[in-house]
Parts: structure tokens; sequence; C-alpha cells
């Protein structure tokens, strides 16, 4: 007879660590894991750290036999997002077991009957406080590298999610392209056509510290222009100066992209980073003793580049100033050496989008899922 599984919430900074290496745990050896940062996760999950917190609630468990971590789950209630959306809604996110139904069961009852303690209907996921954090529950991808800002996790989980009476809300989409020897031709004739019509400009910076100064215009504009979007929540600014203050190391400044009218007003912006997921699967982890070096290589020398954000102001989308910026990021991989690029997840219903991705032949190689149930 199996010993039974305790179900315990998480109080200290030890049993914190713990929420966290589980999930490394649970994929070591994989060859598409990507493993999180056990630093930024402490800093993202850590109510004294991260400003998410002021405006969410939350509460993390772990389900343990035998002494021996075998699940975790976290539930958080956004009072940003019930006011965006008008609804009793709540979140799931770090939802990690072993494949054992009574597991999986154990831990989302522990966070549904939390949640409806606070009065919560509805409750979907995986989320974490953000949009800027890991969310989406893989369905389709497994046999592909994860990255930096996506969620990784095996293919048993979308029958626990059926058998927990979810049902699906969204999907998210992802695509893989090839870097040639130069842009498609079509892209640059968009390109050229946008910045003479309606007077736009790249704005080239010199320095990350030059970079670091259009953070909080960059993020308005996002705020802005991301609005819409399924799950979103306004990031206040001291959220901004946060995710700014943690990320600006991570970004090469010649593989961004910033874009300003006549007026000299932002209207565009695009960050990407070079792929971290080589790097992260060695280090494990760990940041230290070696893992920045493998970061730092990373960064400095790579074939893959993780295309993280695009936003566009409402007045120029459609506009033609995404092909401005995939035909100059298009260049800038070719002049570092880039051999692929990965989009990063998309709204399954992003037509626009995903037409545009056409032109490079590129490949929709993984999906993911948000999951949602009444409670």
């Amino acid at each position: 007879m199996a010993a039974p599984i305790l179900i315990k919430k998480v109080d200290t900074k030890k049993e914190l660590k713990e929420f966290i290496r589980f999930y490394n745990r649970l994929y070591k050896g994989n060859p598409n894991f990507a493993a999180p940062l056990e630093f930024d996760e402490l800093s993202t999950l850590s109510k004294h750290k991260n400003p998410s917190h002021k405006t969410c609630e939350s509460s993390y468990w772990l389900a343990i036999r035998d002494n021996k971590t075998i699940g975790r789950i976290a539930a958080i209630i956004s009072s940003n997002e019930i006011i965006v959306t008008g609804k009793q809604i709540g979140r799931f996110g770090y939802f990690d077991f072993i494949d054992e139904n009574q597991v999986s069961e154990k831990l989302m009852q522990t966070a549904v009957l939390w949640l409806k303690k606070q009065g919560i209907k509805t409750i979907h996921g995986p989320f974490g406080f953000t949009d800027l954090d890991r969310q989406g529950a893989l369905v389709k991808g497994f046999d592909r590298e994860g990255t930096m800002a996506t969620i990784y996790n095996h293919e048993y989980y979308n029958d626990h999610f059926n058998k927990l009476g979810f049902e699906k809300s969204t999907d998210w989409v992802e695509y893989l392209f090839d870097i040639k020897d130069k842009p498609p031709e079509k892209l640059g004739r968009i390109a050229r056509f946008s910045r003479e019509k309606f007077k736009v400009k790249s704005l080239k910076v010199r320095t990350k510290a030059e970079l670091k100064k259009y953070i909080p215009e960059m993020f308005a504009l996002i705020n802005s222009s991301y609005s819409d979007l399924y799950g979103y929540v306004p990031l206040s600014q001291e959220q901004i100066e946060y995710y700014g203050k943690n990320y600006i190391g991570f970004v090469k400044k010649e593989l961004v992209r910033l874009i300003i009218n006549d007026q000299e007003k932002l209207i565009g912006v695009a960050i990407t980073m070079p792929s971290f997921t080589k790097a992260l699967q060695k280090a494990n982890g760990k940041l230290f003793p070696f893992g920045w070096y493998h970061m730092l290589k990373a960064l400095n020398n790579n074939k893959t580049l993780d295309l993280y954000l695009v936003a566009i102001d409402a007045n120029y989308q459609d506009k033609g100033i995404t092909a401005i910026i995939m035909d100059e990021l298009y260049q800038a991989s070719i002049a570092f050496g880039i051999k692929q690029v990965e989009t990063n997840i998309e709204l399954e219903d992003n037509h626009k989008v995903q037409s545009m991705w056409k032109l490079f032949g590129a490949e929709q190689h993984k999906r993911r899922r948000c999951y949602i149930k009444n409670i």
C-alpha cells in the first residue's frame, strides 16, 4: 500500500527553495528542458522582492510522500486582473507533478479550496504573476528545446488537466525559422515603404545604459499595445523597474529595436535575446560557480535568437512597422552569425503576425494551452 500524500504549505525559505528545485529535479537529464535560474525564481516568488506581490495574493504548496517531494502548485489572485476582467478569476501556476492522478488532484484541490475562500469563482492557468512570467502548458513540441521564457512539461500533463475537469481557454503558438544570407525581398519592400510613407525610423542606442533610459517608455508601449491580449495585466511603474533591472543584463543592445516617428515618439519596440537554453542546461539552475560563464558565453556567441516581445503603437498597427523591425533584426542576425529564430509565444488567433512568418518559411513547432475551470 502506497504511503499517504502530504500537502505542505510553503512557509519558509528552505521550503521555497525545495519548491523551486523540485521542478529542476523532475526534468533532470531531459534534453529539451531549460532549467530556470534558482536566484531568479526566488526573486519572483519572494513576496518582499517582487513588486507584483503588492497587487497579488498567493500561496504555494508541495506534495510530499515518504519525505520526498512529488509535486507542487501555486495559487495566485491578481487584483488588477479582477479589475480588468470584471470577473472573480484566479490563477494557478508552477503546477508540476509526477504521473499520478492522486498527486495532481490533491494539489489542485488544495489550490481551488484556497481560491474559493477568497471568493474566486473561476481558475485558469498555468500563469505567473504577470504576462512576463512563464505561462501556458505545452501540448505540442515535447521533442523541441524549451526557452528561458517558456514552461516545459511532460506530455502526460494534458491528461491530468482533462481528468481534473479543465477545458481549453486559449492556445499560444510558437514558430521557428532559419536565417539565410539575406532577408526576404517582400519584407524589405514593405519596410522601405513604411519608413517613407509614415516617416518612421529605427533609433540607434550605443550602450546598455542608454537603452536603460528607454525602459519606462518601452514598457508603457507594451502596456498599451498588449492591453487587449488574453491574460494581460498592465504593469505598474515599480514592476517595470523590477523587470528592467533584472533582465537588462540578458539583452544584447544590437538585437533590440526601437522605432520612433517624426516627433521622436516611440511607436514600436522589439526585445530579443540570444538563446540561453544550452547555457541553462549546463548551469542546472545555479549561477555559481560556473553558470555565469555559460550565460555570458551564450550572450556573446550564439546561433539562435529568441524573439521575446514586439509591441506596436495602436495608431501604427497594420502600417508595416513590424516589417521594419523584422527586416532590421534579420540583418543584425546575419551580422552576428545567428542561424535560426524562435518566436516564443503568441496567441493562436494572431493571424496578422503569423502571415508574416510565412515569408520566412517558418515552422509552427510548439503549442501551449491555458486551461480554465469554474469552481
